[in-house]
C-alpha cells in the first residue's frame, strides 16, 4: 500500500486516497475479480469537481487524488458521500459461494458502517445483509464517506483500505463410478485415499451400489464430511482396489476434484453435494 501511494506522487501529482476490493475464500489469492465497478452520475461529477481519478482494478478499483489543492479551503470541510455501482459477472458465482441459491440479490456497503477496513460484520457476508430486488443477479452499493472525524483528503493525505469477503461454498464430494463391467461383482472392493498429506483427511463412506439413468450399474461414494469448494486443491485423492479376492491385479486412478458446475442441493442427506463422475 505504502510503495503504490508513493507511486503516484513520483509519477504524478496524484496520491492515492481510497481502495476497495472484493476476496473470496474460494479462490486460492483470496481475490475475487467476478464483479465490475463503475461510479454513479453524481459521483462521476463529484470526482471531476475535487479532481480525483478512478480506476478499475481487478477485484476491486482506487481512487487517487491531485496532491495541489488547499484542503484548508471551506469547500473541503463539509461531509461528502461518493456512490460505486457494483455487480457480479460470474454465472456460477452462487455455485461456489456460501449463499442461498436465489436469482437476485442486493447489498448496501457504507464507510460509516465499517469495522476497520472490513465492510460487514464477521469473517465473511452473511446471507442476511444481502437485500431482496426485482434486478436480476448479485449487485450492490458502496458508498464512501469524507467526514470531519474521517477526512479522504487532508494534508498528509490519509489512504483508506476496505473490503469485503465471500465465503466459500461447502459441500460433500460425491464421486459416481461407471464404464467398469466387473463393477456389480467389485465395487465393494475399491476405497478412495489420498495420494499425499493435507491439513484436513478427507473422509469417505463405504461404496454403494446404483443405477445410472440409462440403467447401467454404477457406484458412489460420499465424502462424511462437508468441505469448501476451491479453485485449486491442496492435495491429490485416488481410487484404488487392490488384487484377490476375483481381482486379478491392482487399479488405481486419480480422482478429479469437484467443480462448481456440479453443485444442488440433495434433500435426502440435508446438505449440498457436488457430483463428480468417474468412468473407470
Amino acid at each position: 500500500m505504502d510503495q503504490l501511494k508513493q507511486g503516484y506522487r513520483s509519477n504524478t501529482q496524484f496520491g492515492l486516497s481510497v481502495r476497495f476490493f472484493v476476496m473470496h475464500d474460494y479462490y486460492v489469492n483470496g481475490i475475487c475479480r467476478d464483479f465490475s465497478f463503475q461510479p454513479s452520475t453524481e459521483t462521476l461529477i463529484k470526482l471531476r469537481n475535487n479532481r480525483m481519478i478512478f480506476r478499475e482494478l481487478d477485484g476491486g478499483f482506487e481512487l487517487a487524488i491531485d496532491m495541489n489543492h488547499d484542503f484548508t479551503h471551506p469547500i473541503y470541510q463539509k461531509d461528502e458521500f461518493f456512490q460505486f455501482f457494483f455487480k457480479n459477472n460470474n454465472p456460477q458465482f452462487l455455485q461456489y459461494t456460501d449463499m442461498p441459491f436465489v436469482s437476485s440479490a442486493s447489498l448496501l456497503l457504507d464507510t460509516a458502517n465499517s469495522w476497520g477496513e472490513c465492510l460487514h460484520e464477521g469473517t465473511t457476508l452473511a446471507s442476511t445483509q444481502f437485500l431482496d430486488t426485482d434486478k436480476d443477479g448479485y449487485h450492490g452499493v458502496f458508498q464512501l464517506r469524507h467526514l470531519l472525524s474521517k477526512p479522504l483528503w487532508s494534508n498528509p493525505l490519509p489512504t483508506y483500505q476496505y473490503y469485503i469477503r465471500f465465503g466459500a461454498r461447502k459441500v460433500k464430494i460425491r464421486y459416481i463410478f461407471y464404464g467398469n463391467k466387473d463393477l456389480v461383482d467389485f465395487f465393494s472392493k475399491f476405497i478412495i485415499e489420498k495420494s499425499q498429506d493435507s491439513e484436513k483427511d478427507i473422509i469417505f463412506n463405504s461404496p454403494k451400489l446404483i443405477l445410472l439413468k440409462n440403467g447401467d450399474p454404477a457406484f458412489e461414494c460420499t465424502s462424511v464430511q462437508e468441505v469448501s469448494l476451491k479453485s485449486l486443491w491442496d492435495c491429490t485423492l485416488i481410487v484404488k482396489r487392490e488384487k484377490g479376492n476375483g481381482t486379478p491385479f491392482d487399479y488405481r486412478k486419480t480422482l478429479p476434484y469437484p467443480k462448481p458446475d456440479g453443485v444442488k442441493f440433495d434433500k435426502t442427506i440435508n446438505s449440498f453435494v457436488s457430483d463428480v463422475f468417474v468412468k473407470l
